[in-house]
């Protein structure tokens, strides 16, 4: 039987032309020639991994388009069917080649692979020259068997560059089932593989790699891009966050398509639209329909996440804060209400079905989601009112902060995002706090930028009786307009002479400053670094003018004569101490040079 397979196997080599013969044997010998090339090459340079396998991949297509040329050369039926797979199977192992290039695991798989394609382009060509139809109902099976054998290990270095670490053993068993699967109900005749399977593998690996460059060096090419478009870290690093998620996105619907239009799966798609999880007259929901409506509500909700940042590029750096943060929030809370009513579309939810549910709900829904709902209207209110926006500074009751020992009463911060439900606050302290938007509607809001970022800051001092109060303003004018923080071109400082003090006459320094500039400030907390500067400058210029910071002093005045008894330690007198004349006792903290008011009040006195 082997000597006739032989002799009918060469009798068809010379049946052939020259010119057929020659194309068929360079063929493979060029494409072997090729990847040894590119082996060396990469060796050499010593390229990484993703340069490799472009390298790879691009081999792969470009001698796919060439055996679609050759193919053309070739006239004789058999010898066209015999390069078409050989071309084929050639071609998908250049691109397992490519794909195994970028993974890090599975390296004796790779052998399944190799071994596979090759083993099932050897069994095509026993089947078509056998004359043993036995040989053939047991040969057509196993190279069926041996496609799905080295197919499974590039899906799973596919499945490699998805990073979803938390479900990988999950989706490595869900790959292996539906592989096990479709490879059995092939072998059944239940779904048919042709040449589109191929070309759907090939597109499958190509988009594969180009996403695995994206997230490898794509991703720091587009940061450097915007770093230079001076975008900030936060938004930056959420803008590439989104656009990662979209080429993922993206990729697993390639796959899909792959799936489904060029493997002949679409029976299977029929019979999973076929499962319905509720089935009424009114509404059909179906398996399918839940993850079709999923889907698409991930990609429109990842889409207006990256456009919602994209948009804040449309302005200068100096207005992206005010203007394309207001946008930003409007972009956000309107795509979002979007994105929620087309994937209810999808799901089968149309409005005429959701407004009958929601009026048989409405007393439940009143009352349990009227906090919601309050929330979500003053989000609204607040964007298109604009007395709240991104980029404000507000300050609200409340403490932010009691672990870090900050005793505050109010909470104050920069508004950075108007989200559905909350707004979100940043503190000085690096606290982010989320307010209820119906709190920026129903209470009294402190908005210290509502027209300008302007504001009036006030510093007082106290200063000696004996000191000269036009001395006092100049000095401390003079600290105003050495003060980094002051804008005195918005307005000019002032000094008021506000009080004659208990001990001190009271003295209240007020200048301008850009409360933007002292948020961007290095300095930890608000005003702690402006008081702290003012208030040390204005110490050693007072003193150095010989001015008198002083500090409380009470004087007091015994009516009775006072008596004194001295003890010993065990309680005996030791002597009494009488003074028949009242005499004047001052108390005091420390000594104190310039004296304040001399003769207090009767209030002021206080009786032994």
């Amino acid at each position: 039987m082997g000597f006739q397979f032989f002799s009918i196997l060469a009798g068809y080599i010379e049946s052939l032309t020259p010119k057929e013969l020659a194309i068929f044997l360079s063929y493979p010998l060029m494409f072997g020639l090729s990847i040894l090339t590119i082996k060396w090459f990469s060796k050499t340079k010593n390229l990484p991994p993703q340069e490799r396998a472009s390298l790879y991949a691009i081999d792969a297509l470009l001698f796919a388009l060439l055996g679609f040329l050759l193919k053309g050369e070739i006239s004789d039926p058999i010898l066209k069917l015999l390069f078409r797979d050989m071309f084929l199977s050639l071609t998908a192992l250049a691109l397992a080649v490519s794909v195994f290039s970028i993974s890090k695991g599975l390296k004796k798989l790779h052998l399944l692979t190799y071994g596979g394609l090759l083993s099932a382009l050897l069994v095509e060509f026993i089947v078509i020259f056998t004359t043993n139809l036995r040989l053939v109902d047991i040969l057509i099976p196993l190279r069926k068997g041996l496609i799905v054998i080295s197919v499974y290990p590039v899906l799973l270095a596919l499945l490699e560059l998805i990073p979803i670490k938390r479900f990988r053993r999950l989706l490595i068993f869900l790959l292996s089932f539906l592989t096990a699967a479709v490879g059995l109900a092939w072998e059944l005749n239940l779904v048919d593989f042709d040449t589109k399977a191929f070309i759907g593998l090939a597109i499958a690996v190509v988009v594969s790699l180009l996403y695995s460059w994206f997230v490898t060096q794509g991703a720091v090419l587009l940061e450097k891009f915007l770093k230079k478009l001076s975008l900030e870290d936060e938004d930056r690093g959420e803008l590439i966050s989104n656009l990662k998620q979209l080429a993922l996105i993206l990729l697993l619907w390639v796959y899909w398509k792959v799936a489904v239009d060029f493997t002949n799966l679409s029976p299977l798609v029929e019979k999973l639209k076929g499962i319905l999880l509720v089935d009424t007259d009114v509404v059909k929901i179906s398996l399918y329909g839940i993850l079709v409506s999923a889907f698409l509500f991930w990609f429109l909700y990842v889409s207006i996440n990256i456009l919602k940042k994209a948009i804040k590029l449309l302005f200068n750096p100096e207005e992206r804060e005010e203007k394309g943060g207001s946008l930003e929030a409007v972009i956000y809370n309107l795509g979002i209400l979007f994105a929620i009513t087309l994937a209810l579309a999808q799901l089968g939810l149309t409005w005429e079905v959701i407004l009958p549910l929601a009026g048989a709900l409405g007393i439940g829904l009143g009352f349990g989601l009227q906090t919601i709902l309050n929330n979500y209207a003053s989000g609204f209110i607040m964007m298109f009112s604009k007395n709240i926006k991104v980029g404000d500074f507000v300050e609200l009751p409340g403490n932010a902060g009691r672990f870090i020992n900050n005793p505050s009463s109010t909470i104050f911060g920069r508004v950075e995002d108007i989200s559905v439900l909350t707004t979100r606050i940043k503190t000085l302290d690096g606290i982010d706090i989320l307010v209820p938007n119906s709190t920026f509607i129903g209470s009294q809001i402190i908005n210290y930028t509502f027209r300008n970022p302007y504001v009036r800051v006030r510093f007082p001092f106290g200063v000696a009786y004996s000191s000269d109060p036009k001395k006092v303003k100049e000095i401390l004018l003079k600290v105003a307009y050495e003060c980094p923080w002051a804008k005195n071109y918005y307005k000019p400082p002032q000094v008021w002479f506000v009080e004659m003090g208990d001990s001190a006459l009271i003295f209240h320094l007020l200048f301008w400053v850009d409360i933007r500039e002292i948020w961007r400030n290095t300095y930890a907390t608000l005003s702690h670094g402006l008081f702290d500067w003012v208030n040390t400058n204005a110490w050693y210029k007072l003193k150095e003018a010989g001015i008198e910071i002083p500090f409380p002093q009470q004087d007091l005045w015994f009516r009775n004569s006072l008596k004194v008894v001295l003890e010993r330690e065990d309680g005996t007198p030791l002597a009494v101490l009488d003074n028949p004349k009242p005499p004047m006792v001052e108390k005091s903290d420390a000594n104190f040079k310039g004296k304040g008011r001399e003769n207090e009040t009767t209030d002021e006195r206080k009786e032994h």
